[in-house]
């Protein structure tokens, strides 16, 4: 109780770093939407060029603007590459377990999953080449997911696991049935299991909240932790 109440100087300035680094991917992201938006519109305008007539338009300095913005997505684009290649499984010193079922979540590969559980393989964490090769009938699925898991291995993956692995499960979905904690807990900015602890709980005596209903949310808690944390 105590480790997760008081961290390293060293993790909490990797989560400062993190939580600055996850503020800039989604807005790097947004700009690209909204860049990509544009560019979409502006072509669509530029290819029905002939119908709508040189004089509504001036198609000369259309056509820079698309330019300027192709280049600065692309400009872009590197930044986010980046960032993703900085925020990679290393930043900081605590791990959490990924079910088999997210990492290979796409419908494809149900009947792998399905194998691979049988088997007693629930986490990404179980996974090696061996087996996946054992375990896996079916070639090409057995090739996409060796492929996977070792792109994985090097912290290549989708930016929701690779949260899901730095920070835990959301407190939304371990708290469901708390609608009201989810609330509190959000506008405090606490979204991720590895956010909470014991301290963060007690003050929920300010909210109105009893000792007893505040030691399940603490067991709810710990009970996670004991599950899911690999230190």
């Amino acid at each position: 109780m105590i480790g997760s109440l008081f961290k390293s100087k060293k993790i909490v300035e990797a989560e400062n770093d993190q939580k600055i680094l996850e503020k800039e991917i989604k807005r790097l992201s947004l700009e690209i939407v909204k860049k990509d938006g544009f560019l979409k519109c502006k072509n669509n305008l530029f290819i029905s060029k002939e119908n709508a007539g040189k004089k509504v338009y001036d198609w000369e300095k259309m056509g820079d603007e698309l330019k300027r913005y192709r280049e600065e997505n692309i400009a872009l684009r590197k930044d986010l590459e980046e960032i993703n290649k900085i925020l990679s499984i290393n930043c900081i010193e605590n791990h959490y377990l990924i079910k088999i079922e997210k990492f290979l979540s796409e419908v494809r590969f149900s009947e792998a999953v399905k194998s691979l559980k049988l088997n007693g393989v629930l986490y990404v964490q179980c996974l090696n080449d061996y087996v996946i090769e054992t375990l896996v009938e079916d070639e090409k699925l057995r090739n996409e997911i060796l492929k996977r898991y070792e792109k994985f291995l090097n912290g290549i993956m989708s930016w929701e696991l690779k949260t899901n692995l730095l920070k835990g499960e959301k407190i939304s979905k371990v708290y469901s049935k708390y609608r009201k904690l989810v609330n509190i807990l959000n506008e405090k900015t606490i979204c991720y299991m590895d956010e909470l602890n014991h301290e963060v709980l007690e003050r929920l005596v300010e909210s109105g909240y009893s000792q007893e209903e505040i030691k399940t949310l603490k067991d709810i808690y710990d009970d996670y932790r004991k599950k899911y944390l690999v230190k």
